[in-house]
């Protein structure tokens, strides 16, 4: 249905001079046709309707109205924001994303963005945790649904749309494997938890009674209901709130177990399979951070 959708306004586009707005929503449809994760959607929506919003009131209401001076003065307007430099990159990238359609489409006939320099951004990692700021979460949690979140997020590497779609079944308590849906088309991965996590794991399954294996594996307290994301992001900033422990969201987790995993002598290439990367750039600068590690503790024995 989508897809005939799809085939009906790219028709209307081509005849009706195209409007930009149109042109947007053509995109997005392509984007569901294409079964891109809901969050992904999200993403260029949000990013990419603040750009057109600003292109109209400037009189810009056609693709071929784009000029790489609309762009550039959509970057600088949200630095001047205060907007930190990772929001204005993800705004570039939805942009090229928008343009890139748009000519694939013959909407344009080559993309504004091929003159525009993609923002620069600061190389940092992060925070993670310290073995210290585990132990204090921990020691908030008032439930065993809770303890188990903690060390699962921790010894799996999941992102946090992953780890709450995991179902009982996905778990082998014995083992410790785990199997992870991601991305796009429900590709599969395996990552492990350790003893600590499935004994914690248990006795979440014991406390809780009556769980199906095709049923989640992270319901609400008080309801068989699928935790959703803001459900799961909530509940970590309340630990980390009452444990005084900060970034307690999901991706510090994620990236907590990379740091601890490479200073265990992980194989880098083992890593990015496990955590489901694309590409090796993250890890090269988790492993900066842990040779600078290495290089302190030489000199400071």
């Amino acid at each position: 249905m989508a897809h005939e959708q799809l085939i009906h306004l790219k028709s209307d586009l081509r005849f009706s001079f195209t409007s930009l707005q149109l042109a947007f929503d053509s995109f997005l449809l392509d984007a569901e046709a294409r079964r891109l994760k809901p969050a992904t959607i999200r993403f260029y929506r949000q990013q990419i309707q603040p750009f057109i919003d600003s292109l109209s009131t400037q009189g810009v209401i056609t693709p071929e109205g784009i000029k790489a001076q609309h762009i550039r003065r959509h970057m600088v307007a949200m630095q001047r924001k205060g907007l930190a430099d990772a929001s204005v990159h993800a705004s570039a990238r939805a942009i090229r994303a928008f343009c890139n359609f748009m000519v694939r489409e013959e909407l344009l006939e080559k993309s504004p963005m091929r003159k525009v320099q993609m923002p620069k951004m600061e190389q940092r990692i992060l925070p993670a945790f310290t073995p210290e700021d585990v132990q204090r979460l921990l020691a908030v949690c008032n439930h065993e649904r809770d303890k188990a979140i903690v060390l699962c997020l921790l010894d799996t590497g999941c992102r946090a749309s992953e780890f709450i779609a995991l179902n009982v079944g996905d778990v082998d308590i014995h083992s410790g494997k785990v199997v992870v849906l991601q991305g796009k088309g429900g590709k599969q991965r395996v990552t492990f938890l350790g003893a600590k996590a499935r004994k914690a794991l248990l006795k979440y399954f014991m406390a809780r009674g009556g769980m199906q294996e095709d049923g989640p594996l992270w319901p609400g307290l008080n309801s068989d209901k699928r935790l959703t994301d803001s459900g799961l992001r909530l509940l970590l900033r309340r630990l980390g709130r009452r444990a005084k422990v900060d970034h307690c969201h999901p991706h510090t987790f994620r990236r907590t177990f990379a740091l601890w995993s490479l200073r265990a002598g992980m194989n880098i290439y083992a890593l990015q399979r496990i955590m489901g990367h694309s590409d090796l750039s993250i890890f090269r600068r988790y492993l900066a951070l842990v040779e600078e590690d290495l290089h302190d503790a030489h000199r400071f024995p």
